[in-house]
């Protein structure tokens, strides 16, 4: 029965630099020693959302967990793993059945006990308002300045450009947007797409080639309020 570690950053800022990342193993392979736990392996979801399980390497750790190879999960907090509590309480109901102890470098979790479980549903639903009010906030400003037509931070939305502080279109990325949420409202894969737009040369904004989390980004900031009037 393994010990193994999860980190996971959300951007692809993070993840090109790598310092979170690297930030929370460190941190993880340090608790452990201090423990005196073996460390098996690290699951590494970089720029991956927390606000659902549909992530690749949360997706082979619950497969390792359903196997009953892993009895011990290490993270540095608790909303590397997860931001939402019907998540939560999802996974501490596999890891209750499977006898996997979830640990955190920041927090005192204990998943072996009611009271325990209690605590961490606690601690999950502080992450999830968290994350909820800072959106809304996000959002919120984000819709005035689009009303002002001013530059969206530093990098305008795809499917715009900036001129001074005002945001103009540009047709071939208005066109690569379109494309994106009509296949993705179609039922068609991030991973599907991003290879379709590869295939086609595309090219993406930035970078050499396009990545499922690019697609993800676009599609789930509500892409749909980018595409222009044309």
């Amino acid at each position: 029965m393994a010990t193994v570690g999860y980190i996971r950053v959300s951007s692809e800022e993070q993840a090109r630099s790598g310092l979170s990342l690297e930030n929370q193993e460190r941190k993880i392979r340090a608790y452990a020693e201090a423990q005196d736990l073996e460390l098996s392996e690290i699951y590494n979801d970089a720029a991956e959302s927390a606000k659902d399980l549909k992530r690749p390497a949360i997706r082979k750790l619950l497969s390792a967990v359903d196997k009953g190879n892993i009895s011990n999960i290490l993270i540095y907090k608790l909303d590397r793993l997860v931001r939402h509590t019907g998540n939560l309480s999802s996974l501490l109901e596999v890891f209750e059945k499977k006898k996997v102890r979830l640990l955190s470098v920041v927090e005192s979790l204990d998943t072996t006990s009611a009271s325990g479980r209690l605590v961490v549903n606690m601690i999950g639903v502080i992450a999830q308002w968290e994350r909820e009010t800072i959106s809304e906030r996000t959002q919120s400003a984000m819709d005035v300045k689009r009303g002002r037509g001013e530059k969206l931070g530093r990098i305008p939305p795809y499917g715009f450009c900036a001129d001074g502080k005002v945001l103009k279109v540009v047709p071939e990325e208005q066109k690569v947007l379109t494309a994106i949420l009509k296949a993705k409202d179609e039922g068609i894969g991030y991973q599907r797409i991003a290879e379709s737009l590869n295939q086609q040369e595309v090219k993406p904004r930035t970078g050499k080639q396009w990545y499922a989390s690019t697609i993800r980004s676009i599609y789930l900031r509500k892409g749909r309020e980018c595409i222009s009037s044309l």
